[in-house]
């Protein structure tokens, strides 16, 4: 053996053993937060009030857009008040809009559809100095972000050359011209040094330059963006410098490139990232708060089981992007539209109310009862404890029981990437901080490699407990291996269903339990219904809630493999 697998396995053993030591004896893992101090932890957007008139804007070019986007910011720092028709999305919101008591105005005064200069020409005054900067254009990274921090620390209006004119026929002043710089990390370096102490410490922008949401969001709340392509290992390092200045479990928002590297960099230093690089008028539908219940189930009870049937969880995931929930959220909605009296548990982002409160209460309109929430990975966010130590964990459940507290989700689905026996182990620890909790009652576990049912180590169904908890991990995935929703047929639906019509019948071990995951890209609500026909009598549907609850009643609170063949 050399020195360097030497060294990797004295590493290995180190993490198991401090690990298991810090999670389980006594005083290790803290008590838990009252919840008076939960509702402390639980940072928020800095809501504003709803401007009695509210200006919608329908069309505009690429770059026009992003210029109203942020004045759409900066006058949302006093009232929010403009408001960006996307068509068929946006009419929930406009309508909820007007039930707030706001009067929608969809054209200027003399009649014609709003445009950057009669937008400027209205809210000149939420400009400071009346003022610009000026940037190239909406695809250049470097460009579109760092004119929007520069707008956002001296209250300017980012404008892209395109629109230039249009910025000085309504009587703007150019103050700052990042347009013919080739701009790199040592500009927005620099820049962050000098202003870093203006922007929120719990919150980051990650965004590409295609994105066109989150940026009035990060103008109004003053929050800083960035975006680092993993390839690059100067802007990496750069970024490292971002996260480490951040408060312990800050919400990263936007997406990503490499969705496996930017989550793992994120977990590294304790924080969470919540998908939403095209989640469009943040910095108003964030201010329209409704009050709308519970997204969770309430009174769960471990049902009565049948000891001749196999009992299967089926969990419709990626339910941590904010985006997705706000736009549309058509898998749930097209499903729910079907009738069919099938529980489907649908994952759900426990903190959707600050993004759209609108999104929130129209799913809980029309959801069926059989259906259920919840939490997406990984709980308050997509984080990867694996990654983080158990400080950060610590830090990361408490931000997590909070959020589901507030929605009332009971159950959180964790996702990560495990390797082998002595990952699962450590991983298992972890889960303690969670299971300390009263109102989390215990969880999915989505293990990655191999499409959330295995790894290395294997999860492919086992149980772990903790504090009396269960956490099930994903048994069968719903998954076309080809990635290509396309390729999805009846043929392979069947094939698949035929493989869990063989699973036995065992209540009294978690032989006899599977919650089954699926994937939204690849399996629609018409391929989910043909499965789901192909599933026999021995096979019974609960919810995600109702299966951890009879697995808690029904089989040894210990850690255990399934041992039938698959």
């Amino acid at each position: 053996m050399n020195f360097k697998a030497v060294i990797t396995l004295f590493w290995a053993i180190f993490m198991f053993v401090y690990n298991g030591i810090t999670s389980y004896l006594p005083g290790f893992i803290p008590e838990p937060l009252s919840e008076q101090e939960l509702s402390e932890v639980l940072y928020d957007f800095d809501v504003k009030p709803l401007a009695e008139k509210i200006v919608v804007v329908n069309g505009l070019s690429k770059d026009e857009r992003a210029a109203v986007q942020c004045l759409q910011g900066l006058v949302g720092r006093t009232e929010a008040s403009i408001f960006f028709n996307y068509g068929q999305d946006s009419a929930t919101e406009l309508k909820d809009l007007q039930a707030a008591g706001c009067t929608l105005l969809y054209n200027d005064e003399n009649g014609k559809s709003w445009d950057l200069t009669s937008l400027i020409n209205r809210y000149a005054e939420h400009i400071t100095d009346k003022g610009y900067v000026l940037f190239s254009d909406a695809d250049t990274h470097a460009q579109i972000n760092l004119a929007f921090n520069y707008a956002t620390v001296n209250g300017w209006l980012a404008v892209p050359v395109s629109a230039e004119s249009k910025a000085i026929a309504a009587g703007l002043e150019k103050k700052m011209d990042l347009s013919t710089t080739v701009l790199d990390f040592t500009h927005e370096r620099d820049f962050y040094d000098e202003h870093k102490d203006f922007f929120r410490k719990d919150c980051l922008v990650h965004l590409y330059a295609d994105a066109s949401g989150l940026r009035d969001l990060a103008v109004q709340q003053k929050i800083f963006i960035t975006f680092v392509e993993d390839d690059d290992y100067v802007a990496r390092a750069y970024r490292d410098k971002l996260y480490s200045d951040l408060e312990p479990a800050s919400m990263i928002l936007g997406w990503c490139k490499y969705e496996v590297k930017h989550t793992e960099c994120a977990g590294r230093f304790g924080h969470y990232v919540i998908p939403s690089d095209h989640s469009f008028n943040m910095s108003i539908l964030t201010c329209n708060r409704i009050k709308t219940g519970n997204i969770g189930a309430e009174n769960v009870t471990a049902p009565t089981l049948d000891p001749t049937k196999h009992y299967v969880a089926i969990v419709y995931s990626d339910g941590d992007n904010a985006q997705w929930i706000s736009n549309g959220f058509r898998e749930f909605h097209t499903w729910q539209s079907y009738d069919i009296d099938t529980p489907i548990t649908w994952t759900f982002a426990p903190q959707m109310y600050k993004f759209s409160s609108t999104a929130v209460k129209k799913a809980l309109e029309n959801k069926d009862p059989e259906d259920s929430f919840i939490t997406g990975p990984s709980g308050a966010g997509y984080g990867r404890i694996s990654m983080m130590s158990p400080s950060e964990v610590r830090a990361y459940s408490d931000i997590t029981a909070a959020a589901m507290l507030k929605s009332g989700i009971s159950t959180i689905t964790l996702l990560d990437e495990i390797k082998t026996e002595i990952d699962f182990a450590s991983y298992a620890a972890k889960l303690g901080y969670f299971a300390r909790y009263d109102n989390i009652t215990g969880g999915i576990l989505q293990v990655d490699p191999d499409d959330y049912t295995g790894g290395y180590g294997g999860g492919r169904g086992r149980v772990f407990f903790t504090n009396d908890k269960p956490f099930v991990s994903v048994g069968f995935s719903l998954w076309h291996p080809s990635g290509d929703a396309a390729q999805v047929n009846q043929e392979w639906l069947k094939a698949q269903a035929d493989i869990i019509n063989s699973y036995p019948a065992d209540i009294n071990t978690i032989n006899g339990y599977t919650v089954i995951n699926v994937h939204p890209w690849t399996v629609g609500p018409d391929d989910l219904a043909y499965f789901v026909s192909q599933l026999d009598d021995g096979v019974e549907f609960l919810s995600a809630d109702e299966l951890l609850a009879a697995v808690a009643q029904n089989i040894p609170h210990k850690n255990a493999t399934k041992t039938f063949a698959e």
